[in-house]
């Protein structure tokens, strides 16, 4: 099918809501620009030619920072020039065609989000669940999660107050570990809306014969402290069946309460699902605490590792039998026993030795498999002030996650559940107070990165000028060739840039993750988003713009320091060339190379001839994953540089034009055949673009009313004036008028999906969704370890290995090894095995495995 012929429904079954919502940018960028070219090429480019005499006076002068392109722009327009009139009413226009562009765009965004929610397949697991923070009397994030590093440290106290709630030990809660996390779904179906257990991990089913109702046994109190009489003091309110508690009247502190619900006996996972219940009754279907598995993630981390080099082996034995390759030796594994600890001392001993691959792997996958039910346990008995609690229905899910739960605001904070899918589980269980000192210290950072970055823009720019390149013999040489000389001046610039600009977005999703502690993919990618547009704006945009005036002109701020303004007033214009070359270089360099995905075929390329088993050859395949927080922050700054540019020197709308009508053809193409979302928001991305658009105006505006004063035209910058303060109200409106519905699901809407969902009337079609959506690799038969969560639960990783993984993997290893030893031997070679303890033979590193 045509990629053109593509309309926007199609985009959003087959791409999903925010790829189209991308697809809208280039749309918007594309109708904008077309205005702009035809406004300002018929209307202004005339104006500044005829009437305009200050670059012929230039160059007759012999100033040589001027061109003939420098006729078309404002700086031919002499001081208090009339002719300016035409540059502030173009300005008016193009800000009135933005305003009503946006409305439209707006209104027509909270469409999409209201549709996406109304198909019910977008939002999945993640719409009827709220993520609940700063649970009282349960240990701090970080200091639970340091605390982990330091084994032992505090862990007496914790640890029988911790059996005296569960009454169990870890290792009990995780015997039938199996059936908690293959159960799907258990409703609390009792019509008194009284507690009958968490399903969740720590609450394994099959210890119960009665499932739900067993579970209930647990949480209970003994029979004597039942039957105690209230206190006049006490709650007379019923504990929901899970304990009675004694809960303090009064107070602003949400400490109390929760303390004496876990000293009544109640785990945290009960005493979250408890206080739920009390303000929802009937409507909780199940609670799951988050767990600090530090830890557990480490032994499963290398669990994989191990799994993965055994399965490599394998391969290749396999292959070469089934090819009758030849195979002179069995593959050996160089080992060094103190590095795998106890266990690895024991067996191995302290000197490096050759153990047979097909016998360490599968020792130390077994020995891992234990390290990693003893993390399990432990994980269980560190519970973080993080928990995730499901509804049974959309609306009460949407009145939990918008409401103020307690007045102690330090305390029970919801927010709107990330996907499963979606969490970064080593981001989650800190406190508020801890993310907002993370949000402070990186945005300090990278407030000091980009100031940092500016030093190498404004070195390019020095160093690029024509007569700072002429003092070295080699430029001088290329300088005499005109077409060189042009090339040099215009192009390069422009693709330095580019590369500098391409090493960032890896460091700012690296430091939404690891400084900010952002709990999910899609928060990250949108931290991105705002990240790159804001440095963006500061060094390529106001870096080039300031840098490259001063450049331009700093003879004449030598000569005459009290004329800086009015140097500036006809030397930034200039710089209008600069960016020109810039959009071109987007628009006919990087844009097809996008098409083409140059860098990562040569990296396939690479990865795919070096490997040499189908297993192998199917994890080299590249997730084509869609990441927006590049793209997004590209074509905004595009749009603003466009924007800016399009009355100071109009040549630059039909470039950006040129650029925005090569991303629709492209990016079109792109979401629906190659890529697949990493994230899916539903439309949530609107928002920030919109944000973009609007800081765009208002430089565009202040800049042009600058301008204005700077020519001696106050005409023109006093009818501009109230342009910034008309933005300004428009932006705040749409926000209020448009921000909660794109990032919150209405009253209205909840209770229409359940109305629906319990009519099992006729839903949307459904649209393809990420986790939906297999990559090459994963179609090939490889899954990558990182990516294993479970579709309907929020549990970690580590949580989530089955010991069935473990059985197959050594199972096909003791099945391959007689089947290689019989091959050798059919083939006259031995089979090279290691029998001996500790056989400290001289190790040589070709033709083995390292270990390592």
């Amino acid at each position: 099918m045509p990629t053109y012929s593509f309309t926007e429904a199609e985009l959003v079954r087959f791409a999903g809501t925010d790829a189209a919502m991308y697809l809208r940018v280039q749309h918007f960028g594309w109708q904008l620009f077309l205005f702009c070219t035809l406004w300002c090429c018929i209307i202004l480019i005339p104006v500044h030619v005829a009437t305009g005499t200050y670059v012929n006076q230039q160059i007759a002068a012999g100033s040589d920072t001027f061109s003939s392109l420098d006729k078309t722009s404002i700086s031919n327009l002499q001081s208090k020039s009339k002719a300016m009139y035409a540059d502030w009413i173009s300005v008016w226009a193009i800000s009135l065609f933005l305003y009503w562009q946006l409305w439209r765009y707006n209104t027509h965004a909270v469409e999409m989000r209201i549709d996406y929610l109304n198909s019910m397949t977008g939002a999945g697991t993640e719409a009827q669940t709220v993520m609940v923070n700063d649970i009282p009397e349960v240990n701090k994030g970080i200091m639970s999660k340091l605390a982990g590093a330091v084994s032992g440290v505090g862990d007496s106290k914790k640890s029988s107050r911790q059996n005296s709630r569960t009454g169990r030990s870890a290792g009990t809660e995780l015997e039938h570990f199996e059936d908690a996390k293959t159960g799907m779904i258990h409703p609390s179906d009792s019509s008194d809306g009284s507690y009958q257990g968490p399903d969740t991990l720590a609450e394994p089913l099959a210890a119960h014969t009665t499932g739900y109702a067993g579970l209930l046994a647990d949480h209970q109190p003994n029979q004597h402290q039942q039957e105690k009489p209230m206190a006049s003091n006490q709650d007379p309110t019923p504990s929901n069946g899970a304990a009675n508690y004694h809960t303090p009247r009064g107070g602003f502190s949400a400490n109390p309460k929760a303390r004496a619900m876990l000293d009544s006996g109640l785990t945290e996972e009960a005493m979250v699902n408890q206080e739920f219940e009390e303000l929802y009754p009937s409507k909780v279907q199940r609670t799951q605490m988050a767990y600090n598995s530090q830890g557990l993630n480490k032994v499963y981390n290398d669990f994989e590792k191990t799994k993965g080099k055994l399965e490599t082996v394998l391969d290749t034995y396999q292959m070469k039998m089934e090819l009758h390759k030849k195979l002179k030796k069995r593959t050996m594994v160089r080992v060094t026993g103190a590095q795998y600890g106890k266990w690895g001392r024991e067996k191995y001993g302290l000197k490096p030795q050759k153990v047979d691959a097909l016998e360490f792997y599968p020792d130390r996958l077994q020995e891992l498999w234990r390290n990693i039910q003893e993390e399990q346990g432990a994980a269980k008995s560190k519970a973080l002030p993080t928990a995730f609690v499901t509804f049974k229905d959309t609306f009460t899910t949407t009145v939990a996650a918008t409401s103020m739960m307690h007045h102690d605001l330090r305390h029970w904070s919801t927010r709107a559940a990330p996907s499963p899918r979606d969490v970064l589980w080593s981001n989650v269980g800190f406190s508020s107070a801890t993310y907002l000192g993370a949000a402070v210290l990186a945005w300090t950072l990278f407030a000091l990165l980009a100031i940092f970055y500016l030093i190498p823009v404004g070195a390019v720019q020095a160093l690029l000028q024509v007569d700072k390149l002429e003092k070295y013999k080699f430029f001088r040489v290329i300088m005499d060739v005109k077409i060189l000389s042009s090339l040099i001046t215009a192009v390069l610039p422009g693709i330095v840039l580019t590369i500098f600009l391409a090493l960032l977005p890896a460091l700012l999703s690296l430091l939404n993750k690891k400084v900010q502690k952002m709990v999910s993919e899609t928060d990250v990618e949108f931290g991105v988003v705002r990240k790159y547009f804001a440095f963006q704006v500061i060094t390529t945009f106001l870096g080039s713009l300031l840098v490259g005036s001063f450049l331009n002109q700093i003879t004449a701020f030598l000569d005459n320091p009290k004329g800086i303004v009015n140097t500036l007033g006809s030397s930034a214009p200039q710089t209008a060339t600069f960016f020109m070359t810039y959009i071109l270089i987007q628009a006919f360099i990087k844009s097809p190379l996008q098409l083409l995905r140059l860098p990562g075929l040569i990296i396939f390329w690479l990865k795919y001839r070096f490997a040499t088993t189908p297993r192998q050859k199917a994890a080299v395949w590249q997730d084509t994953r869609l990441k927006y927080g590049t793209n997004v922050a590209n074509d905004t700054i595009i749009m603003l540089i466009g924007l800016v540019y399009c009355v100071i020197q109009p040549i630059i709308a039909p470039l950006a034009l040129i650029y925005f009508g090569i991303g629709v053809l492209i990016w079109k193409y792109q979401v629906v055949y190659v890529y697949v979302p990493l994230v899916e928001s539903g439309g949530k991305l609107w928002m920030q673009i919109f944000q973009h658009i609007i800081t765009a105006m208002l430089f565009f505006q202040i800049i042009m009313i600058a301008l204005f004063g700077i020519k001696k035209a106050p005409g023109p910058a006093v009818l501009t004036a109230p342009l910034p303060f008309i933005t300004l109200a428009f932006l705040l409106y749409n926000l209020n008028l448009f921000n909660r519905p794109q990032v919150l699901i209405s009253n209205r809407t909840a209770a229409d999906i359940d109305k629906r969902q319990k009519q099992g009337g006729e839903q949307a079609e459904p649209m393809l969704q990420a986790s939906q959506v297999a990559s090459p690799a994963e179609e090939a038969g490889y899954v990558n370890p990182d990516a294993r969560q479970h579709p309907f639960r929020y549990i970690p990783p580590g949580f989530l290995i089955e010991s069935s993984e473990l059985e197959e993997v050594v199972a096909e290893a003791q099945r391959v090894s007689p089947q290689v030893d019989a091959y050798l031997a059919d083939n006259g070679h031995s089979n090279g095995k290691s029998n001996s303890k500790k056989q400290n033979k001289p190790i040589s590193r070709s033709n083995d495995l390292e270990a390592q």
